[in-house]
């Protein structure tokens, strides 16, 4: 009598190479991929949270910036607040002026809706960070897990336009600090201050990255 011909349970060699593909693609493009979902639930939910008590502040001292680059009269010099810099709100102001946007809700999702992109644009870098630092992307990704889902910061990432962005934006500049000494070319120190700078004027605590590099 003939034995059976055992069946080949073995993944066919088209199907194995799709899935290596695929394990690749995530390894590699797998920060991508979560911060592609976390900005959709943030769309999701960006209604969900109100604003911060200091928030028209910042916005009125970005518009009286904005007057004074017009030149429409204002003296910034006299301005109560003149001595926060509007690095990270002017482009918010001048984000609903360029939309013509006139009522005080939609101005106010905008405003977050920003906030919180760049607040995932900051986990990105982070992600980028630690894998130059490790050489890991497991690690990196365990990291960038670690930067979105701190509960008190993604809450304050969507009204909060003072301290979140400088988080993100010292996260930014230290992983530009790491490229400049890595790379050690001219174009890639002045990206480093540029970055130091626009730090230093969201929050003057960016200071302390100046003598560091």
């Amino acid at each position: 009598m003939l034995e059976a011909t055992p069946k080949n349970t073995a993944a066919p060699p088209r199907i194995a190479a799709y899935c290596r593909a695929a394990a690749n693609c995530l390894t590699n493009h797998g920060a991508l991929v979560i911060c592609g979902l976390f900005l959709l639930a943030g769309v999701l939910i960006l209604d969900d949270y109100g604003i911060s008590w200091d928030e028209d502040t910042h916005r009125h001292t970005a518009t009286a910036n904005l007057d004074y680059i017009l030149g429409n009269g204002v003296a910034l010099l006299g301005h109560s607040d003149r001595e926060y810099g509007v690095a990270f709100q002017l482009p918010l102001l001048l984000a609903e002026r360029v939309l013509g946007m006139a009522d005080s809700r939609d101005i106010y999702l905008l405003r977050h809706i920003l906030i919180h992109i760049f607040f995932i644009a900051g986990g990105f870098f982070c992600y980028r960070l630690v894998y130059r630092l490790f050489g890991s992307r497991v690690i990196a990704l365990f990291a960038l897990l670690l930067y979105l889902l701190h509960p008190r910061l993604y809450a304050h990432s969507f009204f909060n336009g003072k301290d979140v962005p400088f988080f993100s934006m010292f996260i930014i500049a230290l992983y530009l600090m790491e490229r400049a000494f890595r790379r050690d070319t001219v174009g890639a120190f002045i990206l480093c201050g540029v970055a130091v700078g626009l730090l230093t004027n969201i929050r003057v605590m960016g200071i302390m990255l100046f003598p560091a590099v």
